[in-house]
């Protein structure tokens, strides 16, 4: 018998978890509740402003990996991003947006969870280099299009 930490454990033990995990694999990114197109609003935190719309889509790479893009719009200027950092365990999940706008650069960070197909969470504002500058809310749901969840 082989020890693993505190548990001992025989060779029946590794052939039924290699057996398990080759029936049933890992999962893979396009398995994930993640991918598809949401919709949110977020709000900064202490501070008034505009509500920001928010619109991403999450797709699958072949490699296990995700990617996407993101479009957020307040007071009619509209800016879309391409994601980075995304990532997903369990009911709960990360992305980041790279912004430049007028000669600076940040990333918008969001972390958040899905409940019952609703997504909600927080965002920073981190300009490059420094710590959050402005702080946040959204929440929101998955997209509706031509008639179909997306």
């Amino acid at each position: 018998m082989a020890r693993i930490g505190r548990i001992r454990v025989g060779l029946a033990g590794f052939v039924a978890v290699a057996a398990m995990v080759v029936s049933h694999g890992p999962l893979h990114a396009q398995d994930s509740w993640l991918v598809g197109t949401w919709e949110a609003t977020a709000e900064a935190t202490g501070m008034p402003g505009p509500t920001i719309a928010m619109t991403w889509t999450i797709e699958a790479a072949e490699d296990g990996t995700f990617t996407g893009s993101w479009t957020g719009e307040a007071e009619g200027t509209s800016y879309t991003r391409e994601m980075s950092d995304i990532s997903v365990d369990g009911d709960t999940f990360g992305f980041t947006v790279r912004i430049e706008d007028q000669g600076q650069v940040g990333s918008f960070v969001f972390e958040g969870t899905v409940a019952e197909g609703e997504v909600s969470g927080t965002f920073e504002v981190r300009p490059e280099g420094m710590p959050a500058v402005i702080t946040g809310s959204f929440s929101g749901g998955r997209a509706e299009v031509d008639g179909a969840w997306r």
